[in-house]
């Protein structure tokens, strides 16, 4: 259906499902919708399941939990609560991008999407800027370190996060298009202008700051590889784990915010563009917000694969015959894995002694 709008008009789009530009007609993506909702639940599961795991084992190192651990909980904390709503937009584009959940829970699920982008993004840069402390300038910046600067730079996180956010709690309304109710964003000057300036403020300039500290890490390491302690060695690791999570961010949400833009500045008549170059656009934002979402459920991955501490702590905390039944498919050369497959089965051993112990008592 193609449709017309005047200038008296609100003019309105999708920010996360992106419908036909107003004065375009677009084809159907209707072959992709029943592949997108599968994404949506299979991620809502092992998103839900694997970060509500990274929270439980982050949790139960109290004593020996490091700077980077406080991050990374607050990352999946960030990640669970976005999970929730995944639901809601899995129903909605089911039923052709029909919001059946109301006004409310439009600008709530919406609010909480951008902040979940915001906060990752920020305590990612934290995390960066941790591990180049901790390599680069480790003896003269090493007091800002402490779990106490952590938690309170998790709280300034989160306030500056929710408070970046707010504006889409007055931008979101309901439109009626095509006899559907569609969780939309108006489209207005002082709402371009923000979302330029947050964009730079809370995805560029971020990203910059991840690049520095990144870069100045690789080449101190770099250059002192063949001289490093055992200690050092730990933090390089570290620093894969790190570096692989910030890789699947960017891969997961670069794409979705450079259309984004690329769209507003469209509807918004700042650059003009052909109806096919549109229909480009609006098809490309569906697919990478599918991308941007699956990011949620990366993390705990990520961790599984190259944290042996996780995979261990994980292990432990399924039942033994599903240890069993799995038998750790890992490399017999890699001497790590073998270990903790090697503590796991001695863990399953104690547990069966203490069980029949109680039997026999």
């Amino acid at each position: 259906m193609k449709m017309m709008a005047t200038p008296l008009e609100t003019t309105a789009w999708y920010d996360y499902q992106t419908y036909p530009d107003l004065f375009c007609e677009f084809k159907d993506m209707n072959y992709a919708k029943n592949f997108v909702v599968s994404i949506y639940c299979l991620v809502f599961i092992v998103g839900t399941f694997g970060n509500a795991v990274v929270i439980i084992i982050m949790r139960s190192k109290r004593k020996s939990r490091r700077l980077a651990d406080i991050f990374v909980t607050q990352l999946a904390i960030a990640d669970l609560v976005f999970l929730l709503t995944l639901p809601l937009w899995a129903v909605s584009t089911a039923l052709d991008h029909h919001w059946l959940f109301g006004g409310g829970l439009c600008k709530i699920c919406s609010y909480i999407v951008v902040v979940n982008m915001y906060s990752s993004i920020f305590f990612l840069t934290c995390m960066s800027i941790d591990r180049y402390m901790a390599i680069v300038l480790s003896v003269r910046y090493g007091y800002l370190r402490s779990k106490r600067y952590a938690v309170v730079t998790s709280l300034l996180i989160w306030t500056l996060s929710l408070a970046l956010g707010l504006p889409t709690l007055f931008f979101r309304i309901m439109v009626n298009y095509d006899d559907r109710w569609i969780c939309s964003e108006i489209n207005t000057p002082p709402r371009n202008t923000f979302t330029l300036v947050t964009r730079f403020i809370a995805f560029v300039l971020p990203l910059g700051v991840i690049t520095v500290c990144y870069c100045s890490v690789g080449i101190k390491l770099y250059r002192h590889f063949n001289k490093m302690k055992k200690e050092e060695k730990k933090k390089r690791k570290s620093i894969k784990i790190g570096l692989w999570i910030i890789i699947m961010f960017i891969l997961s949400w670069l794409p979705y915010n450079v259309l984004k833009t690329m769209d507003m500045l469209v509807q918004s008549s700042t650059i003009q563009a052909s109806c096919d170059t549109q229909e480009a656009v609006s098809k490309g934002i569906k697919l990478f917000t599918c991308l941007a979402f699956i990011n949620s459920c990366v993390n705990p991955i990520v961790y599984l694969v190259f944290d042996h501490h996780f995979r261990e702590r994980f292990f432990q905390l399924l039942p033994c015959e599903v240890v069993r039944a799995l038998k750790v498919h890992s490399s017999t050369s890699q001497p790590e894995s073998t270990r903790s497959q090697r503590r796991n089965s001695s863990f399953c051993k104690e547990e069966e002694t203490v069980t029949a112990t109680k039997i026999s008592s």
